[in-house]
Formats: C-alpha cells, structure tokens, sequence
C-alpha cells in the first residue's frame, strides 16, 4: 500500500520557497530518467537497489545536483510506480492465459513464469507483457519524497486514538491514516 502525505509549512519565505520548487523540479528530472531507462521491458528485472547502485558506481547520481537521500528515495518511489504497473498488466495476461489454454498444467507453467518474473522465457507471455505493459513516463516535477521513518512518530493515546507528529506540519493539521495500515504504534512513556 502506498500512502501519500502532503505537507503544509506556515510562513514559508520567497527565497526558501525558491529552494524546494528547484530541488522537485531536479528530483522530477531523476524520476524522469528511471521511468525512461527502466520503465519498459528494459528494466523488468532491476530494483531500485541495483539502478542506485549502478548510478553511484557510474556517475550518473553526480549530475542530479541535489542530496543524496532525497534522490535515492525518489528512485526507490519510481522504481515501485513501475513495479506497480507491470504487476497491473500480469493481472491483464493472467486473463489472456486463461482464455489461450484449457491445460491445467500449461496454465500452471505459464502462471508460474509469470509470477517469479521470467515470463520473457515464453513468447506466448512475452508478447502478452509487450501488449499489457506499455511504457510509462513521468509528468511529476513537484514532488519531494522524503524518507517517512526520518519524520514521523507514531503514539496510541489511551482512549485508542492514534496520534501521528510530523515536524514542520501545522499545528492541528489534519493526516489521514487508513484503517486497515499494517504500521504499529511506538508507546511513549
């Protein structure tokens, strides 16, 4: 589950301002750079880990000109979009599979490269992908993704109420949790 949270700074000047509009617009560029280089077939088998891992070593996360957690975030938060949409089109070819055979044991072999990742093993898959799985491109230039265990803190009142903090927020700010969030409050003494 992905869950954004937008926050609000009060009395934020110009000039800092100024600042965080050019850090999303070079983040936006990094975001950019993942969907076009790994955003298709290309990139099926790479994680987030691998792509940070490969710009580092080869000079490419120099050219960013912002810090280097905020980039790497922004590549691990691309590289789930991506995930995410590829997974949207297995659902799409375990349809077609269905339909293209009646064999039990060939709908399990092809279920089965399918969801360990190797479906470019099989061409009947392979085209299936190529034609569910489109390219995808980022239109995102405002967002900062900032690493959630860094600024927030969880604690459960004891009336069972939930009460998150987020430093810089304003005060009496409203945040919107889901109800069925797998994250467990820390108790404060």
């Amino acid at each position: 589950m992905k869950v954004t949270r937008i926050a609000y700074s009060k009395n934020l000047n110009a000039g800092k301002f100024a600042q965080l509009a050019e850090q999303a617009r070079r983040l936006g560029r990094v975001r950019s750079l993942v969907w076009q280089r790994y955003g298709s077939m290309a990139g099926a088998g790479k994680s987030s880990r691998q792509i940070r891992d490969q710009w580092m070593s080869d000079g490419t996360a120099g050219t960013f000109g912002v810090l280097a957690n905020p980039w790497k975030e922004t590549v691990r938060d691309a590289a789930e979009d991506i995930r995410a949409c590829r997974e949207a089109a297995k659902v799409k070819v375990r349809r077609a599979v269905c339909r293209h055979t009646t064999d039990p044991a060939e709908r399990e072999r092809l279920y089965g490269l399918l969801f360990a990742n190797r479906w470019s093993e099989d061409g009947y898959l392979s085209r299936q992908m190529r034609k569910h799985w489109r390219r995808g491109h980022n239109h995102t230039a405002n967002q900062i993704v900032v690493r959630a265990d860094n600024y927030q803190t969880f604690t459960r009142a004891a009336s069972g109420n939930v009460w998150l903090a987020i430093p810089g927020l304003e005060r009496r700010s409203r945040v919107c949790i889901p109800l069925n969030t797998t994250v467990t409050p820390a108790r404060y003494g």
